[in-house]
């Protein structure tokens, strides 16, 4: 398994890489062109007269140079003073100075007034520091005397060339992950408009992944909570229809008078009254479910005591479980447990687990009722727990699906019940802050609810 690396960690190694990248080849052109200038010396000399001193002869031609020195002063010290390394002097034939850039020099050494002379010197110590200075005559018995000294390794240029290359090798280097994001961006908005089955490819290791893995399971959850939506809906339809069914054939018998005697219409309507009463049950079920999943709920909370809880459903519910060839036992906790919940809710949660057990024990068998308390990750809760011997043989798989809504274990839904009983209870719980779990024990199923003290 590949290490994940974070999205910041990644961007900031790019462009490290980018900068010494760009730096390299920055530095490998600079070295080439400053090669290519070292070793010729008419270019470099062309460049330093074609880059400060043409223009500048053409604007002296236009002065009166012998009359208006104010106005030459002006065209050097104004015009042309920022051309860093160059000094310009207006000198005559014995090299006194009219005027230059520098006021402190009077005079030039006049063996070197001589008209298109150039001189090229290299410095000894550093080869990279070159000085040239030449002499042009103008007019009126005037010459242009000037210099110029450079140190050719001025590193601005191959710094700003390498600032400018990182940034383009960056984006270049970034550009697959900016377009996985806008990947990211559209998988989403299909996500949105309902193609549930769409997922994003999983790139990279870092938060992009996650954030790609995230949404998957997301559109994962979605998905199966639109199937098991409609198997709600298909569920809903075919357990309100077959009572229905059956109470709109007996009507019809009855309207008929398709029945021989008063007995026979009884059980008619005992029937009808059967259905009426579980339709009516699972009615109330389905308004129950959706009422604890909504956001409006409001739970009456106060302090109860789990142990006269249990023991109440214990004294009403005996008889009916002996009724069913069952015997119903509680052991309770030999302390008060107190805890904090809606005794209304709690209730149902205690009835529906009773009733779950009344309809699929095995016959002959013992129900237990039991109560404790315990400890999970150093919080206190009362517990309590409904144990029973099932009719049939159930996995720990069957028992993860039971809380499930709508799921039973009968696929052709030929038993009567809502299949929203174990998720009331699981709903209730989570709504206290509690757990619910099933497991097996033997061959015993147990049934345990942790409800906070």
């Amino acid at each position: 398994m590949k290490r994940k690396i974070k999205l910041r960690g990644e961007l900031v190694i790019i462009m490290l890489i980018s900068l010494a990248i760009s730096l390299s080849v920055a530095i490998v052109i600079r070295n080439k062109g400053i090669g290519f200038e070292r070793n010729n010396e008419t270019t470099r000399i062309d460049k330093v007269y074609s880059e400060g001193i043409t223009e500048l002869k053409k604007d002296l031609m236009n002065c009166d140079l012998k009359n208006n020195v104010h106005k030459v002063q002006k065209i050097i010290h104004k015009k042309y003073s920022f051309q860093v390394g160059y000094e310009f002097y207006i000198v005559d034939a014995t090299g006194e100075v009219l005027t230059g850039s520098n006021h402190g020099i009077l005079k030039i050494d006049s063996a070197e007034i001589v008209d298109g002379r150039y001189e090229y010197t290299i410095s000894k110590k550093d080869k990279n520091v070159f000085k040239v200075t030449g002499c042009d005559y103008l007019k009126d018995n005037q010459y242009l005397y000037y210099t110029y000294l450079k140190y050719d390794e001025d590193d601005t240029g191959m710094l700003t060339v390498a600032l400018i290359g990182a940034l383009v090798c960056f984006l270049y280097l970034i550009w697959g992950r900016v377009s996985y994001i806008s990947d990211i961006r559209k998988a989403v908005d299909k996500i949105a408009k309902g193609d549930l089955a769409h997922r994003v490819p999983c790139k990279y290791h870092n938060e992009l992944r996650e954030l790609a893995e995230n949404i998957n399971y997301m559109a994962d959850s979605l998905d199966s909570e639109e199937q098991k939506k409609n198997e709600f809906l298909t569920n809903i339809s075919h357990d309100i229809r077959t009572p229905l069914t059956t109470i709109l054939g007996y009507l019809d018998m009855i309207k008929d008078g398709k029945y021989d005697s008063r007995e026979e219409l009884d059980t008619y309507m005992n029937i009808m009254k059967g259905k009426g009463t579980f339709l009516a049950s699972m009615l109330e079920d389905f308004f129950q479910y959706s009422k604890l999943n909504s956001s409006d709920i409001k739970m009456n909370y106060e302090k109860f005591e789990l142990n006269e809880l249990l023991r109440q459903f214990y004294e009403e519910e005996e008889d009916q479980f002996k009724e069913n060839t069952l015997t119903l036992r509680s052991e309770l906790y030999e302390k008060p447990i107190y805890c904090n919940g809606d005794t209304e809710l709690l209730a149902r949660v205690l009835n529906n687990l009773l009733a779950n057990a009344l309809k699929y024990s095995k016959r002959d068998s013992t129900v237990f009722m039991k109560s404790a308390t315990e400890k999970v990750d150093h919080v206190s809760y009362g517990v309590f727990t409904i144990s029973n011997v099932p009719k049939e043989e159930i996995t720990e798989q069957e028992i993860e699906l039971l809380f499930h809504r709508l799921y039973k274990r009968d696929n052709s839904r030929s038993e009567e019940g809502s299949g929203l009983g174990l998720s009331i209870v699981n709903s209730i719980v989570r709504l206290h802050g509690g757990m619910v779990k099933g497991y097996k024990e033997g061959e015993k199923l147990i049934f345990k609810v942790l409800l906070r003290l």
